[in-house]
């Protein structure tokens, strides 16, 4: 039985072994794990405790240990403690979350540092277990927070010693792929369309010939590595899913490069099976199909065909994908929504409208984001407005360390070649042309064609 009683936040420990999230090497990362998965429910719950304290009928689960004592159930509350009392550091906070700390009164936080606890010893471990496995469930985001698919994965492979071969390998793509940037790999860690994956990998090893999944899963990083990567980037940007796996026709595995020998039950497709690699975009590393850069048809005779980079439907893609995450950007929400219902083909000028007012917004919230950081401004000195252009180019060398990522200073340079040049299409000139010049205008397929280019820098923004 535990022992029910008051402890001290400070000397609670987090659970870097969370199910939520890859294993964490500390607590500093383990919060900004936490935050990254839904940043809207941590921040609610957050707001919550600041406004009515910790609420004394909810007991944090915790573990004893040779001494140490961990939260097994509770940790986001216990992580939201933490802040508030600044007891973990390097965690950028919402400029309205920071602003009720600064204002909270002394007693407050006499009154909250310590919560009631129920402290199980370590021959008790697996009780707990079983305890925290039950359904998280409130629909307000200052309630439990539900497993994602990938934390019911990992309890059911690390406690109930389940084959989980689809979790494998995504938590080998998060160290090993190319074709994915820092923010999609912390958000990926702990909530990815693992079932999508999990068929996916079915079908992927029918169709190369290997034995099962599991045995595909364990042989990544190999000979298969370009064709994984494509189709766990395009699963986690939600270009592939349970409709184009299940389709009759054309096969989805031709648009990475694999045509089974033999047609596959209810499905269609001729020629040789290969696993030479994926067609990949040269820059990004995304499968054919996939959102963003230049896009070709595989080789074969039934091969799917995918949109060329002047097409549409390729904006469409990236658009559908595309998911703003952070605090304060709601109404930037609003204007992506907007711009999903839009054909592009049939209104390019207003498509290009919303796009600049949310690389605006984009920009204003991300200098928000990381103003306690050391991250620019979005005000010159005389308190007006800095030029797009020039606070985009501050971003992105804050973004990239001033070029000492390489990886992130590639990712993005399309992206500020394009904004900034002076003639290009989409570049912010040009943008502002649209709005300001009688004559100036735009044709879909260049928008199509640079959309590619500038995207990047907005999914940084509001990753």
């Amino acid at each position: 039985m535990p022992i029910t009683k008051h402890q001290k936040v400070a000397d609670l420990n987090l659970d870097l072994a969370n199910y939520r999230t890859v294993h964490q090497p500390d607590e500093e990362h383990a919060v900004n794990s936490l935050i990254a998965i839904h940043p809207s429910y941590f921040w609610g719950l957050m707001e919550s405790l600041l406004e009515d304290g910790y609420s004394p009928t909810e007991n944090i689960l915790v573990i004893k240990r040779d001494g140490v004592l961990t939260v097994k159930e509770g940790n986001r509350r216990i992580a939201s403690l933490k802040l508030i009392h600044g007891l973990v550091s390097n965690v950028e906070l919402p400029d309205h979350i920071q602003k009720k700390i600064d204002a909270l009164l002394p007693v407050w936080k006499v009154d909250n540092e310590s919560v009631p606890c129920a402290i199980y010893s370590a021959k008790e471990a697996s009780y707990v277990d079983k305890l925290i496995a039950r359904t998280h469930a409130k629909g307000e985001t200052s309630g439990r927070d539900k497993w994602t698919a990938v934390a019911r994965a990992r309890f059911a492979r690390d406690q109930n010693k389940r084959s989980e071969p689809g979790l494998d390998l995504l938590e080998a793509y998060l160290k090993a792929g190319k074709n994915l940037n820092p923010q999609q790999a912390e958000r990926w860690s702990g909530d990815y369309p693992i079932t999508v994956l999990d068929e996916a990998l079915q079908k992927l090893a029918q169709i190369l010939g290997i034995k099962s999944s599991a045995d595909l899963a364990t042989q990544y990083p190999g000979k298969h590595k370009k064709i994984l990567d494509g189709i766990l980037f395009d699963i986690g940007t939600s270009s592939l899913g349970f409709k184009e796996l299940r389709a009759s026709s054309p096969l989805w595995t031709t648009s990475y490069g694999v045509i089974p020998a033999t047609p596959i039950a209810g499905q269609s497709g001729t020629g040789s099976s290969t696993s030479s690699g994926s067609s990949t975009n040269p820059t990004t590393g995304r499968g054919v199909g996939s959102p963003g850069g230049n896009q070709t048809t595989t080789k074969g005779k039934n091969s799917s065909r995918s949109h060329a980079s002047n097409d549409p439907k390729s904006v469409r893609r990236i658009i559908k994908a595309f998911t703003v995450r952070g605090a304060g950007r709601e109404k930037i929400t609003t204007l992506v929504n907007e711009i999903k219902t839009l054909k592009l083909e049939d209104h390019p000028h207003a498509f290009c409208f919303l796009l600049r007012s949310i690389f605006e917004l984009s920009a204003k919230a991300y200098c928000v984001d990381q103003k306690r950081s050391g991250g620019p401004g979005s005000k010159k000195s005389d308190g007006s407005d800095k030029h797009l252009a020039d606070l985009l180019r501050e971003i992105v060398k804050h973004l990239t360390g001033n070029g000492s990522d390489k990886s992130k200073t590639r990712l993005l340079h399309g992206a500020m070649a394009e904004l900034a040049k002076n003639n290009g299409m989409l570049s912010v000139t040009s943008l502002n042309q649209l709005i300001h010049s009688p004559s100036f205008s735009v044709a879909p397929p260049d928008i199509c064609i640079l959309f590619g280019n500038v995207f990047p820098l907005l999914e940084a923004m509001n990753g």
